[in-house]
């Protein structure tokens, strides 16, 4: 449970709600109403109304007080009696996207014990190379890495790859990673899945990559 509450600082609700906001059936405007009760919260608003919403949104006051409404029957957004003064707050849709989080970290944790064990291995080679802990969207992209049949060799040959072109960071050996399987299915069905734009911007990455930014006086 530490593991999990330490990982769930790392992920705020907001980029919760937009990964899941579509499984819980919210609209888009939806989620801005709720962005916005947020907003109003962190200003010092106790009591957020669909008068307040309305000034900073473009939909008209009626669709926000019946979307506002809705999201409150819901249990998404609350309205609490304290001390005798009505306030709002975003425990309930909250709380739920912690439940979310709680339960899909769970699930990828309910891997084979070797092969967590390799995975814990590898986090360590990372981080070794990275200088520094890694966050909890690198290790995702690592775990989902070996969900899509990557093994460890292959991934190690990325990461070392990634060193020699001194662009030590997750998404770049993702790219590598991705072109590789590209070439396997192109080798294998006799045609390319490489669109010209992809590998546009890959080779204009690893150009990047090999700048050298500091001159010969130490001078960005």
């Amino acid at each position: 449970m530490q593991k999990i509450e330490r990982d769930a600082r790392l992920v705020h609700w907001k980029v919760l709600i937009i990964e899941n906001y579509k499984s819980l059936s919210l609209t888009e405007d939806e989620v801005m109403i709720i962005l916005l009760v947020d907003y109003c919260l962190m200003n010092g608003e106790a009591l957020v109304t669909p008068d307040m919403l309305a000034l900073k949104m473009n939909l008209d006051f009626a669709q926000i007080d019946k979307d506002l409404t809705k999201l409150i029957k819901k249990g998404f957004i609350n309205i609490d009696d304290s001390e005798g003064k009505l306030i709002t707050s975003l425990r309930g849709i909250q709380d739920l996207l912690v439940k979310i989080f709680i339960a899909d970290y769970n699930k990828k944790e309910a891997i084979p014990s070797e092969s967590k064990e390799v995975q814990d291995s590898l986090y360590q080679v990372f981080e070794n190379e990275f200088g520094r802990p890694l966050s909890f969207v690198e290790v995702d992209t690592i775990r989902s890495w070996f969900d899509e049949g990557y093994t460890k060799d292959k991934i190690l040959l990325a990461l070392k790859e990634a060193v020699v072109a001194k662009a030590k960071n997750i998404r770049y050996i993702d790219k590598i990673l991705l072109e590789w399987r590209q070439q396997e299915e192109r080798s294998k069905e006799g045609y390319t899945t490489i669109s010209p734009e992809w590998r546009k911007n890959i080779d204009e990455s690893v150009r990047i990559a090999n700048i050298n930014w500091v001159d010969k006086n130490g001078k960005k």
